[in-house]
């Protein structure tokens, strides 16, 4: 009988050994980590809001952790190319994606190689906020209502500025095309920032993105505000009323942005990413870059950011899913 004991003894031992040093090489890469330049993947053009986030954040995590942090833009078919790199990568830590919301949408527009819930990790939802609906000047609309009847008594011509189908500006914009029973055409820019200088300029008559994208125009008599896409007030325009209260009832769109990495990243290094990313987030530059931009902190889990994506992945499948 002692003899078996001892026997199971042994074998327990054996086997919590080896189930230890089955866990040591994951262990020893987020003791290490990180060994080697890290590679952000931005899905958009250079100069748009994903970019510089993303270079705040990478500049942070250089500085912090004696490692280069590079942004790579690979802007194109509403983010699918960058999500389609980010896809390719090795899972080890080393490519992340910076991603705006339109990551949910992707799946519902474009014939894609890889499936977004589960091919990617959240890591991080860093921040978010509705956008502003601005209009040129040259349009000599200043409400929403006017807009409104514009729209209707001219189908098709006033035009809308879009980084492409499936970003979030183009989203923003057909989705009120469909809910405020209006026809509008689309001109498509690289980085949505041209588009936004367009509509400044009176070449565009519209254009939906984020407050600090617009405001400084609205503010220099340049661009007229008319609205917010969420259903409450933007930080960055609090002057603004909501769309849907202002002729487009129940109309809601918002803008988010987060890290995620590639499928099998061990989770000990997702840990520490999302705990780093915590901390610059909360820097007084990175602050300072979110309230610029009208944007509020989002910060939370990997969890709370899996279930974000989720939920949105399940709403955008009711709209887009046909």
């Amino acid at each position: 009988m002692e003899k078996t004991k001892g026997i199971s003894r042994r074998l327990i031992c054996t086997a919590a050994m080896a189930v230890g040093l089955g866990a040591l090489p994951f262990m020893a890469a987020a003791q290490s980590y990180p060994e080697k330049p890290i590679t952000i993947i931005a899905p958009t053009g250079p100069g748009s809001l994903v970019d510089i986030l993303a270079r705040l954040i990478a500049d942070g995590m250089s500085e912090e952790w004696g490692q280069q942090v590079i942004v790579k833009n690979a802007a194109g078919a509403g983010g699918a190319i960058g999500l389609g790199q980010l896809h390719d990568a090795d899972a080890d830590g080393y490519t992340l994606g910076f991603v705006p919301a339109n990551l949910t949408t992707v799946p519902y527009l474009y014939d894609i190689e890889f499936d977004v819930a589960e091919d990617f990790v959240p890591v991080v939802q860093i921040a978010g906020a509705s956008m502003v609906h601005y209009v040129s000047n040259e349009t000599g609309i200043t409400t929403e209502t006017e807009f409104l009847e514009a729209a209707r008594s001219n189908p098709g011509e006033l035009t809308f500025a879009t980084a492409g189908a499936g970003s979030i500006a183009n989203l923003a914009a057909e989705l009120y095309q469909t809910m405020a029973d209006v026809e509008m055409t689309a001109i498509p820019y690289e980085s949505l920032n041209l588009g936004v200088l367009d509509v400044v300029a009176g070449r565009v008559s519209t254009v939906f993105v984020s407050a600090g994208q617009g405001m400084q125009f609205v503010n220099d008599g340049q661009l007229t505000a008319l609205g917010v896409t969420g259903l409450t007030t933007n930080p960055g325009a609090p002057d603004l009323q909501p769309i849907a209260e202002l002729g487009v009832e129940g109309f809601e769109i918002n803008s988010w942005f987060g890290i995620i990495a590639p499928t099998g990243t061990p989770a000990e290094i997702v840990a520490q990413l999302q705990a780093e990313v915590v901390r610059q987030s909360q820097t007084p530059e990175f602050q300072d870059a979110l309230s610029s931009a009208g944007l509020e902190p989002l910060v939370g889990t990997s969890d709370d950011f899996a279930a974000v994506i989720a939920a949105e992945l399940d709403n955008w499948s009711g709209i887009l899913g046909n």
